[in-house]
């Protein structure tokens, strides 16, 4: 679920798509139509076979672990035909360089959509959709549906992974051990904390050896999270205005400190520098890490990568202030396919796309990676009890109080997002002050946003 592009590489991005733009309008005009005395041939000639494209930016969890069970189903052959296809993982500067050279993959996945949707990159895919059985809009999820769009036109075709982002997972048996009753989780910050606090182990020396929660990591690490568990909206698409500087963001650094401070900030980063205890899932699975805030895709990418640890996972809410106990929050963005410009392959990719979302294919990405889509027939197939903690993102969801309506619709999102990782280390190291981090967010925010020249 993560994936951003730096202020640089998309500076130097747009000024290459530009040339290359021009350099489109250049080329040779199509032939003409043929003249009515001219014999028109009954059947068009045979498409040769192609090579399709795909970037999917998961790595070898999905362009091998998946894909090698993919292209075992019959149905592949059904959307690829004669054709052949190639599944990469391609981020960062690689994949900035390829769109900026004129030479996208013919579609990508786990990339930074809105950045792309917001700088005229895509093809927009309405026609094709209009045309699909696989892309109703009532067969999925609103929020992800919705997030397929900006301003107005479609971009991308929902697919791989699509359901719910919120819960806090936490392993049973280091709970059990610490004194605490699994079955009563917490459910505001001040609770958590206290689970925190008794979680949280250091040896003789004071070196942390077991942490309870890091608020910051996987999908908490971004402002969204911290927003919609503090009840407020850091960005609003339609005005383009921000709001960064306000008194919940200072309550949520703030909280986010008193974490850090139990842990202590050097002991987290020695944590992190150790092979095997990163964030994503990492250092829980590693059981030095007893609770992590996350989406319906850690249950069955625990199950998966370490068993023996998957079977003591549980979920419950993700935690909410004093003052909003009994909210109860959830939200979801998207992954996509999506159909560059440029693209040499468009319309084979999107046959791939198609692919991705028959009942067959979903199920594979689900018995592989633990991975949902958008695709709610399919969902109400899906054994709930699989994977330990699943079942809340499945059963509980329709108790949610407080939605997050879509994530990651700012274009300058994971801009914000390395923004506030920098200024809440500031806070909880007591270097400044929450009121100051907040200030110099929105600051910071409102330069990116004019020397990008956004609208």
């Amino acid at each position: 679920m993560k994936q951003g592009l730096s202020r640089r590489d998309f500076l130097r991005l747009t000024a290459l798509s530009a040339a290359g733009a021009f350099l489109a309008g250049c080329k040779t005009p199509a032939t003409e139509a043929p003249k009515a005395t001219e014999a028109i041939v009954a059947e068009p000639p045979k498409a040769e076979p192609v090579k399709i494209d795909y970037v999917a930016n998961w790595g070898d969890q999905y362009t091998v672990k998946v894909w090698d069970a993919l292209r075992e189903l019959p149905e592949l052959q059904e959307y690829l035909g004669d054709n052949e296809i190639e599944v990469t993982s391609i981020g960062g500067d690689a994949m900035t360089t390829r769109v900026a050279a004129g030479t996208p993959p013919d579609g990508a996945s786990n990339v930074d959509y809105v950045q792309y949707m917001s700088r005229g990159m895509l093809v927009p895919v309405e026609a094709w959709v209009s045309n699909s059985d696989k892309f109703k809009k009532e067969d999925h999820i609103e929020s992800v549906w919705d997030n397929a769009f900006y301003k107005g036109k479609m971009y991308g075709v929902p697919a791989n992974e699509n359901w719910v982002w919120y819960g806090l997972n936490y392993n049973a048996r280091l709970v059990e051990e610490a004194g605490l009753d699994p079955d009563t989780p917490p459910a505001t910050w001040d609770e958590t904390l206290d689970w925190h606090k008794a979680l949280t182990k250091f040896d003789d020396a004071g070196n942390m050896i077991q942490l309870g929660l890091d608020p910051y990591d996987a999908i908490a690490n971004e402002p969204d999270f911290w927003a919609l568990s503090w009840g407020w909206q850091w960005f609003h698409e339609e005005t383009t205005e921000f709001d960064l500087d306000n008194e919940m963001m200072v309550a949520a650094m703030k909280t986010g400190a008193e974490f850090y401070k139990v842990a202590g900030p050097d002991n987290m980063v020695a944590m992190r520098q150790v092979e095997g205890q990163g964030t994503w899932g990492g250092s829980y699975n590693a059981e030095v890490q007893a609770m992590i805030i996350e989406g319906y895709w850690h249950p069955g990418e625990t199950v998966t990568t370490k068993p023996e640890v998957g079977e003591y996972n549980r979920t419950t809410w993700a935690p909410v202030p004093a003052s909003k106990k009994g909210r109860k929050i959830q939200g979801a963005g998207g992954h996509y396919v999506v159909f560059f410009k440029e693209s040499v392959h468009p319309e084979p990719m999107f046959k791939i796309a198609e692919f991705l979302n028959t009942h067959e294919a979903c199920a594979v990405i689900f018995e592989k990676n633990g991975w949902l889509p958008s695709r709610i027939p399919f969902i109400k197939t899906v054994d709930a009890n699989k994977y330990p903690g699943l079942s809340f993102y499945l059963v509980d969801i329709d108790e949610t109080t407080d939605w997050l309506r879509g994530g990651r619709r700012c274009p300058i999102h994971w801009f914000v997002t390395s923004a506030f990782g920098e200024l809440r280390e500031a806070v909880y190291r007591d270097q400044m002050t929450a009121e100051q981090a907040a200030a110099e967010l929105q600051q910071r925010t409102l330069d990116e946003w004019e020397a990008q020249e956004l609208d």
